[in-house]
């Protein structure tokens, strides 16, 4: 039956309910009234702080229980005065100590001050806290010990002390009887695990080490409880096999112990981890078979065991993950035949089984994967024909098929231009000898094509030009000729471009100089971001290890023509090419002069024109290319004075050999060379030259050549008593085929340096002889290298030499302004090294990697900074929460105008280390005042 109510029945009903909500909403303010001695403790707190958003937002109320990040809970003892029970003030930009006056809230349950620049200790009052269960201090400056406060807290169920500078042996932990969660990742503690952690905490589901200075084996472990869930160990110095027991945690869903030193084989008792969600073990030195024991496993969403000593097959019951998403088994020694039924692994995102040693076809199968945007089988003996059924990969990103030996370009191509996702194709060493197909279509998103060391045959064809977004192009190491195609300027994002090794033939085309990525950094593509989280390789040669980038968009912009038939001149228009750092026209056929515009190309690092049919001088203008570390012009026919200003004063002689011609103090003087250079004296005139005339020419280079012996003698020994600055300048002054041969291994370390009895043989064993493994970072100037130090700290080795940056321009610089510049918030210099033609500068380790890798090289992309926004008044948007305050609004901005120079486009523009320092130490002075 429906009933009908009248308007005046309706009102009543709605005034009654409003009457209610009124009368709720007041008794809940009487209630919530805050404890005084609650509302002291928290004036206390915020009065203690020296900085932090809640100093001025807590001041403008009076009752505590509305005050921000403030949480009071009901009564039980019939007050009307509620007691404060949470305190939530993460990323509020809190500084300072942690004041005593927060153990006076005795009835807190939960403290969260996670993400501030808290520093100090922790007061002894949080023992009092018995009622607390929540406690996060991470992502602080904490130090000093933990345990004696934390052993006290009876109540505690999540503890998270992460990312501070905590430092204590492991076997002062424990007393936390209640403890489910605990994570004390990325400090300093040290020892063995002890049994103590598991066995004050029977209950424990949840046990984050990772990221600490750990030793020994996981025996320690032994008593942890069978609902441990989630292990992490990762990024220890922890060793020996896996214990037995660790397989009777049965809720275990994530174990991860990489980089570490466990060693032994798999067990195949793993099958009994039948919660297991994550498995990785990566970057330990495991070695055997990998267990075919992955059928119960039936939850694993990640396998990750790359870089250990695996071998034998792949284990086919990994076929039984079904909901599988990471599949990372790269550099290992694994063998036989891709043996995998793929169908049963529909949810797989990522397949990277490189450098191993797997042979036979690819499977079909793989093709059921229709979720895979990263499939990397590269280095490894894999052959025969891309299979159609790839057609189907439509979410596929990036595909690495490189040295292996498959055949069928033509139809390799035709099935995977159907990938419409495609934006990276490494096809590298593979389809040896066959022909580049000249009808291919699609590939419209495409940003890395590299077909190098093929030997393939034909011309440079033409519908690369419909890859409109391709960034990266490598044909090098083919039989591939022709000219270089007119239509090849037209590739707005081009920005790296190797056609070297060819037999490329007619001239360069004046549109290689319109490529607008190159014209201007400004024009730039910026979308090319990542190489889905796998390293790529530059090599130079065939024989020298390739320089390791983690995105493809950090490669040098580069023109690669050398070895090839090209002829002609160089375009004088070439100095458009502003953004070009690499340029390389050696062992072609390429004669006229060299342009003068060379000096326009400000960004400029390489220039080789060695080996072709040049004449003319070298331009002085050159000297202007001040990040010019590698000149060549050796075997051409040049003439006249080599100049002698800018970076030429580090130009080996080997730079200009085969230019009979040249002169100037690298090489043979002037005056001799022209001597030589003129025509022959005949026979009969030299009795009007006169013997007297002969000797008195021989006399005068003679004693030439004593004072010069005799002045170089006198620097060398004033270098003996000089200061090393001083030495350093010496030596920089000193023509550089001179110095090299006087130059022995030299190390100089400073009053802060970690490591007093430093040896250069440690330098180079602690950086395992420069292996590209070591490397960090990459940047204008240098490689940098971790190095794990005898002593067992960690540094940062930054290689300058004569492929990266200003070398002794940039070595003198750094070492002259960082060992007299320091600041907190500047890396400090340690020390540096002269060995044979490197040098190399050593900084501390920064745990959390480089500057310049979070705002430009950062895989996720999430923290590249738009520098647009400060033109848009939009600042506060890149700053990060935890630091913004009202307060400091000045300071931080202009700290972000700080920044924004040292990230000038122009290199030359960016300021001083010395101005930065003096800047920095202002805005710490005016923040101090107010």
């Amino acid at each position: 039956m429906v009933v009908v109510e009248t308007a005046p029945m309706t009102f009543l009903r709605w005034v009654f309910y409003a009457c209610f909500l009124c009368s709720s909403w007041g008794l809940k303010t009487i209630t919530q009234s805050c404890d005084p001695n609650d509302m002291l403790a928290l004036k206390e707190f915020a009065g203690k702080l020296t900085n932090g958003s809640i100093i001025t937002s807590w001041s403008s109320k009076t009752d505590c229980c509305q005050w921000e990040g403030v949480v009071c809970g009901s009564n039980t003892n019939g007050s009307i005065h509620s007691r404060v029970t949470m305190l939530t003030l993460s990323k509020k930009g809190l500084q300072g100590l942690i004041p005593p006056s927060l153990g006076r809230l005795d009835q807190l349950k939960s403290v969260n001050l996670s993400c501030n620049q808290l520093s100090g200790g922790l007061p002894l009052e949080l023992s009092s806290l018995k009622q607390l269960e929540v406690l996060d201090l991470s992502h602080n400056l904490l130090s000093g010990q933990v345990s004696g406060v934390l052993s006290a807290l009876i109540s505690i169920r999540t503890l998270n002390i992460s990312s501070n500078l905590f430092k204590e042996d492991l076997l002062e932990l424990g007393g936390c009887p209640n403890l489910v969660v605990f994570n004390m990742s990325n400090n300093s503690f040290t020892g063995r695990i002890t049994s103590q952690i598991c066995s004050s905490s029977k209950g424990i589901q949840i046990l984050d080490l990772s990221a600490n200075h750990l030793v020994g084996d996981l025996e320690g472990l032994s008593n942890c409880s069978r609902s441990l869930q989630q292990l992490r160990l990762d990024s220890n110095s922890l060793s020996g096999a896996l214990p037995d027991f660790l397989y009777s945690m049965s809720a275990l869903q994530q174990f991860s112990i990489s980089n570490n030193n466990f060693s032994g084989q798999l067990s195949k008792e793993v099958s009994k981890l039948f919660n297991l969600k994550n498995l990785v073990i990566y970057g330990n030195r495991f070695s055997g078979h990998i267990p075919n024991a992955f059928v119960n496993l039936t939850y694993l969403e990640q396998f990750d065991a790359h870089s250990n000593m695996l071998s034998g097959p792949l284990p086919s019951t990994l076929s039984f993950c079904s909901k599988l998403h990471i599949l990372d088994l790269r550099n290992n020694s694994l063998t036989g035949p891709i043996d995998l039924n793929f169908t049963g692994m529909p949810s797989l995102w990522t397949l990277d089984l490189a450098s191993n040693h797997l042979s036979g076809p690819i499977p079909n199968s793989l093709s059921a994967c229709r979720e895979l945007t990263i499939l990397s089988l590269a280095k490894n003996e894999l052959s025969g024909k891309i299979p159609e059924s790839f057609a189907n990969l439509s979410s596929l990103l990036f595909l690495s098929l490189s040295n292996n030996s498959f055949v069928d370009l033509s139809g390799a191509l035709t099935v995977l231009q159907q990938c419409q996702n495609l934006s990276t194709l490494i096809l590298t060493k593979n389809f040896v000898g066959e022909e580049i197909p000249r009808n291919v279509s699609g590939f419209q998103n495409l940003m890395v094509l590299a077909f190098g060391n093929c030997a393939l045959k034909g011309q440079i064809p033409f519908w690369l030009l419909s890859c409109r977004k391709l960034e990266v192009l490598d044909l090098s190491w083919n039989h591939l000729d022709g000219s270089i195609p007119y239509w090849i300027g037209q590739m707005e994002n081009l920005f790296y471009l190797d056609f070297s090794n060819n037999s490329l033939t007619g001239e360069i085309p004046q549109s290689l100089t319109q490529l607008k990525s190159l014209i201007s950094a400004n024009n730039s593509s910026p979308h090319l971001t990542a190489s889905a989280g796998i390293p790529l390789y530059v090599k130079r040669n065939q024989s020298a290890s390739g320089l390791q980038y983690n995105q493809a968009s950090s490669f040098p912009p580069s023109i690669l023509l050398s070895n090839n038939r090209i002829n002609g001149t160089i375009p004088p228009e070439v100095g458009r090419l502003k953004d070009l750092h690499v340029f390389d026209l050696s062992r072609n056929n390429i004669t006229g002069t060299i342009p003068s515009s060379f000096s326009e190309m400000e960004n400029l690092e390489i220039l080789d024109l060695s080996s072709n049919n040049l004449y003319g001088s070298i331009p002085p203008s050159l000297e202007k290319l001040t990040f010019l570390s590698k000149f060549s012009v050796a075997n051409n026919h040049l003439r006249g004075q080599i100049p002698t200003g800018g970076q030429f004063y580090s130009f080996p002689s080997s730079s200009f050999e085969g230019n009979p011609g040249l002169c100037g103090v690298i090489v043979s003087p002037c005056n001799v060379i022209n001597n030589m250079m003129k025509p022959g004296i005949p026979s009969g005139s030299v009795s009007r030259f006169g013997r007297g005339n002969i000797l008195s020419i021989t006399i005068t280079v003679g004693v030439g050549l004593v004072l010069v012996l005799a002045i170089f003698l006198h620097k060398m020994l004033r270098r003996n008593v000089g200061d090393p600055i001083c030495d350093l300048e010496e030596e920089v002054s000193l023509p550089h085929r001179l110095s090299e041969a006087l130059r022995s291994s030299k190390l100089v370390l400073f009053q802060n340096s970690d490591c007093k009895d430093l040896t250069v043989a440690d330098l180079l064993k602690s950086t395992n002889n420069f292996n590209q493994a070591n490397i960090i970072g990459c940047g204008g100037f240098g490689l940098v290298y971790k190095a794990n130090l005898p002593n067992g700290t960690k540094a940062a080795i930054k290689r300058l030499s004569g492929d990266c940056g200003q070398m002794e321009r940039e070595f003198q610089a750094e070492v002259e302004a960082l060992s007299r510049a320091q600041h907190k918030n500047l890396v400090s210099l340690q020390g540096y090294c002269r060995h044979g033609n490197d040098r190399l500068l050593i900084y501390s380790y920064m745990e959390n990697g480089s500057l310049d890798y979070w705002l430009h090289e950062s895989v996720d992309g999430v923290s590249v900074l738009e520098w647009e926004m400060k033109s848009e008044k939009r600042e506060a948007e890149i700053i990060d929460p935890a630091i913004w305050g009202k307060d400091r609004q000045k300071q931080l901005f202009e700290m972000l105008e700080i920044a924004c120079r040292c990230l000038d486009q122009d290199p030359r523009r960016r300021p001083l280390v010395e101005e930065v320092v003096s800047w920095l130490d202002v805005i710490g002075f005016q923040g101090a005042q107010q």
